[in-house]
């Protein structure tokens, strides 16, 4: 177990590392003190968010489960009202004041997954009924999805379907009764899809990228670009030429100048930094001494992991663009503060978990996903 918690926080700590300094690399001399101040500060109360949540038992969260959930809903309402949310580029995401920006969706993140780890702790003997099972706790993802739809962050909505359904799978609900209504939301989002021309041109423009690269692809084609450039070990440490053509180059694409930079030795060494905390997370979670801290283990090595695979499948045109940061390393003050706390809250699992799973059966005899035998 303390290995894993090792290769965790060396994994986090080397991703902040080089997100600092590439955001450095990447700001112009007469901006990059002020994006690296931002980052910094952000880094520094995700730290200690993190390094106090890990000191104190996860358990207490299942307390404030409600209360957490009730908070997300009403941060995302208020942002969708004119005058409290601030709007950009179409989309009405945030809060603002002054210079500070936040996204309520970040903290609706692990609200969901608390409240998802804390119902499926609790209802441990009625998951595999269709009611308990996907009913109920589609009361609680349908509201936070909507909402998350209507601002609108389709990635975010995206990415915490996914990741509610694996942590439903792992709670015990059979995978009969959870497939229909994924079908089901799958068919509303392609309709979704079909009546919204700037998500459509972006799905086209992905299927056929050398015909829109200088429209709609251009962000894509550049990435591509970057990475191209890079080779194998890449052109050096502010050396990039592609960050003046690459938009978002701090923020969702920061991948690209990262391959461009370091070249595929440096890309491929970050794509393990996550694989391996990925797998470490669920490692952790397999040993947690109780269901809550399984199922929100869990959901927090599927959420950063998911949200970095995603990032990752964009920037190399696997994946149409969806909008997420690349967690740890992408400029963003809320988002990194969140992603850092989850950290914490996985290592406070760890703490208590069990070192010896011949001791602790509970987690053999799960229904679900065999996420439960990795021990």
């Amino acid at each position: 177990m303390k290995q894993a918690t090792s290769l965790v926080g060396l994994c986090v700590l080397g991703l902040l590392a080089l997100g600092l300094v590439m955001l450095y690399s990447l700001s112009p001399l007469q901006d990059n003190l002020k994006i690296v101040t931002h980052q910094l500060v952000a880094a520094g109360i995700g730290l200690v968010a993190a390094i106090v949540m890990a000191m104190i038992d996860y358990r207490r969260l299942r307390a404030w489960s409600w209360v957490l959930g009730l908070a997300a809903v009403a941060l995302l309402v208020a942002v969708l009202i004119p005058g409290v949310g601030y709007k950009a580029n179409g989309a009405r995401r945030w809060f603002r004041l002054g210079s500070f920006q936040c996204q309520p969706s970040d903290f609706a993140k692990v609200a969901l997954l608390v409240g998802l780890a804390h119902y499926g702790a609790w209802g441990e003997a009625r998951m595999r009924t269709f009611r308990r099972g996907v009913v109920y706790p589609a009361l609680a993802i349908g509201p936070v999805l909507v909402l998350l739809f209507a601002e609108p962050d389709w990635g975010t909505a995206l990415l915490l379907g996914a990741v509610s359904a694996v942590v439903l799978l792992v709670a015990g609900v059979r995978w009969s009764y959870l497939l229909p209504p994924a079908l089901l939301a799958a068919a509303f989002i392609g309709v979704l899809l079909a009546m919204n021309p700037m998500r459509s041109d972006r799905v086209h423009s992905w299927l056929h990228l050398e015909e829109t690269k200088d429209a709609v692809g251009y962000q894509a084609w550049q990435a591509r670009l970057a990475l191209g450039v890079g080779g194998v070990t890449g052109v050096g440490l502010d050396h990039s030429r592609q960050k003046r053509f690459v938009p978002e180059h701090r923020t969702d694409f920061i991948y690209a100048i990262i391959g461009e930079e370091f070249g595929l030795a440096g890309s491929a060494a970050v794509l393990t930094a996550f694989l391996v905390f990925f797998i470490c997370g669920l490692f952790i979670a397999s040993r947690a001494p109780d269901r809550f801290g399984l199922l929100l283990g869990t959901g927090i090595s599927f959420l950063i992991g998911l949200q970095a695979l995603i990032n990752i499948g964009v920037v190399t045109g696997a994946l149409p663009n969806k909008g997420l940061a690349l967690p740890f390393v992408s400029y963003g003050g809320t988002n990194l503060i969140v992603m850092l706390f989850c950290t914490g809250i996985l290592i406070s699992i760890a703490r208590f978990g069990v070192e010896d799973p011949a001791r602790e059966s509970f987690a053999q005899n799960l229904p679900g996903l065999p996420i439960t035998r990795l021990a």
